[in-house]
């Protein structure tokens, strides 16, 4: 470590990626279940709580990437947008407690309140501050998800900002002044562009989408399908 830079920010030189990214990349194998979610996307967010409940029965935990959806040079658009608007839809849909096709056993959120947005913000710089987060703390980035995941899908708060980001983690415990340096010199943006290239690569479509074992289950999908493809890899 030089200049007093914390170890969870050293860089590999030929990569650019920070140390913790290289050594989550080694850790990982086939037999590592990964989810891959968009921050912004309402079927990651309710996809996201159901593995949740199938890890907390099962103890099988599976890593979560960041994959965006609808990256820059795009432009951003609100939830009508022909990209966004089916997986409204949809989410709206699963969280009605009367849908005709969903019993509430079936789906954790059968009862969640989702905010629909005016405008669709970019991800890359809330994923940035996940992938920050864990790397400060290992751990920290599934509550910093969940945290991320509610200020913009239920409480409607603009997740592209660098401000709200910061207190975001200010209510985790992470230490502002760090963040907003982090978030602002975009330290960890070439990390996330290597987890989206790693997903492309891997063929994934985009989020929500779970893999293990070179099997993929696209989409939302409630626990009692997860648990069974999980059992069955």
């Amino acid at each position: 470590m030089e200049y007093g830079v914390p170890q969870h920010l050293e860089e590999d030189n030929a990569s650019g990626l920070t140390a913790w990214s290289r050594t989550l990349f080694t850790s990982m194998t086939e037999l590592t279940p990964v989810f891959y979610f968009d921050s912004v996307d309402p079927l990651s967010f309710l996809m996201d709580r159901e593995v949740r409940f199938v890890e907390e029965a099962t103890g099988v935990l599976c890593r979560r990437l960041p994959l965006e959806l609808r990256p820059a040079p795009a432009e951003l658009a609100d939830a009508s947008h022909p990209l966004w608007a089916p997986r409204w839809h949809e989410a709206t849909r699963l969280i009605t407690v009367d849908g005709a096709d969903l019993k509430p056993e079936a789906c954790a959120q059968s009862r969640v309140s989702l905010h629909v947005p005016k405008l669709v913000p970019r991800s890359r710089k809330a994923h940035e501050f996940l992938l920050h987060a864990e790397a400060v703390n290992s751990g920290l980035g599934r509550a910093a998800l969940d945290s991320v995941f509610t200020a913009f899908l239920v409480d409607g708060r603009d997740i592209g900002r660098v401000d709200v980001l910061v207190e975001l983690g200010r209510a985790l415990g992470l230490d502002h002044t760090e963040t907003k340096a982090v978030l602002d010199v975009d330290r960890y943006e070439i990390d996330a562009a290597h987890f989206e290239a790693h997903a492309n690569a891997a063929g994934i479509r985009g989020p929500a989408c779970l893999v293990a074992h070179g099997r993929r289950l696209e989409g939302f999908h409630n626990q009692s399908t997860i648990g069974t493809f999980l059992a069955s890899t």
